[in-house]
């Protein structure tokens, strides 16, 4: 006769046999799994307004914060090889763990199709604000439960701006990083010229707002002094000066808080939690 083996072997098997299928599964749809999410909406006739959901996130997060990338707003979002993929840079684009934490969710807002590069006076009209809504609305139908606070840097404070400005029952708190605090000087090219943030009255602002500034902020929008002159609560960032002087506002500057961009976001995130953060660093 085959002498059979006892039952709790076959058990051991079987468990051995199941660890080892996991972790083939892991290896090969591992990365699928946590792949970014593009989410499209129709916000306007003819337009579509794209979202970058980050991945892994919890099911049901605490706070969902809406990042508006500066610049032209356009970050190129896409498919490539299946995966979503950014084609240019934005704040805090290779620094994710500063903002994915425990009880936290990010979007990430893209230019809507209509436009290629979002100029402050574009940031202040009807059909951007329509496409903000549709995307508020479409954050807040996923995460129901969820707070929804805003992350914008540079010539996305304006469009955040905005937001308080209009809308301000639709969000719990802001952090504007490198905002553009006062009207631009004279001869600064079309897409950067505008107001900025200088006509909002922040006293009567009820939304919570911190702000985020380098002393040494070289680009010519977004002046040190301005921001802190609208006394609004705000982390000081300290450091080198600039070494590019031809492209300030550009990446790898103070502009973007080059080589500190973490520990600017934990700051951040500490803020938004109600934890302690410092009003200087570094």
């Amino acid at each position: 006769m085959i002498a059979q083996k006892p039952f709790h072997d076959l058990m051991s098997i079987h468990r051995q046999l199941s660890a080892m299928l996991a972790v083939a599964i892991a290896l090969l749809f591992g990365p699928l799994a946590y792949a970014d999410e593009l989410v499209s909406l129709t916000t306007r006739p003819g337009v579509t307004q794209t979202i970058l959901l980050w991945e892994p996130h919890q099911s049901n997060p605490e706070t969902v914060i809406l990042l508006i990338p500066g610049g032209p707003g356009n970050i190129g979002l896409g498919l490539k090889d299946g995966r979503v993929e950014a084609q240019a840079p934005y704040l805090f684009s290779d620094q994710r763990k500063a903002l994915m934490q425990d009880g936290f969710a990010v979007a990430v807002i893209n230019a809507p199709s209509d436009q290629t590069n979002m100029s402050q006076e574009y940031r202040a009209s009807s059909n951007h604000a329509v496409d903000l809504k549709a995307v508020m609305r479409e954050i807040l139908r996923r995460f129901p439960k969820a707070r929804l606070v805003l992350m914008a840097h540079s010539r996305g404070t304006v469009s955040a701006g905005y937001i308080l400005q209009n809308m301000p029952d639709q969000v719990s708190a802001a952090v504007l990083f490198s905002g553009l605090h006062q009207a631009s000087p004279p001869n600064t090219p079309t897409a950067l010229a505008g107001p900025g943030l200088s006509k909002i009255n922040w006293a009567s602002q009820k939304v919570p707002v911190l702000l985020v500034h380098h002393i040494k902020d070289a680009c010519w929008v977004a002046p040190f002094a301005a921001a802190a002159a609208t006394h609004i609560p705000m982390i000081a960032v300290n450091g080198a000066a600039n070494k590019d002087d031809e492209s300030p506002c550009g990446p790898d500057t103070n502009h973007w808080f080059t080589g500190i961009e973490s520990a600017v976001g934990q700051e951040a995130i500490n803020w938004l939690s109600g934890k302690p953060w410092k009003r200087s660093l570094p």
